[in-house]
């Protein structure tokens, strides 16, 4: 079974317009797929694998971290 961690749409969304990215930008240069941006960020807080979080992180230029809603 995979691990799958809790990530905080708002927070991402929040990431994401500080960048000035749209939520098509975020994906293609994350690899991920667009409805997978558009699920986390519509939901508020879903659960993902934790590449996913590293993905977006990365791209955001944020520790993985900050995304969950734990912070």
């Amino acid at each position: 079974m995979l691990t799958v961690v809790e990530i905080d749409g708002e927070k991402v969304r929040a990431a994401r317009e500080r960048r000035y990215l749209s939520q098509r930008e975020l994906a293609e240069r994350a690899g991920i797929n667009r409805n997978t941006v558009w699920r986390i960020e519509g939901s508020g807080l879903t659960e993902v694998h934790p590449r996913t979080i590293r993905k977006i992180a990365e791209t955001l230029s944020v520790e993985p971290a900050t995304l969950t809603p734990k912070e």
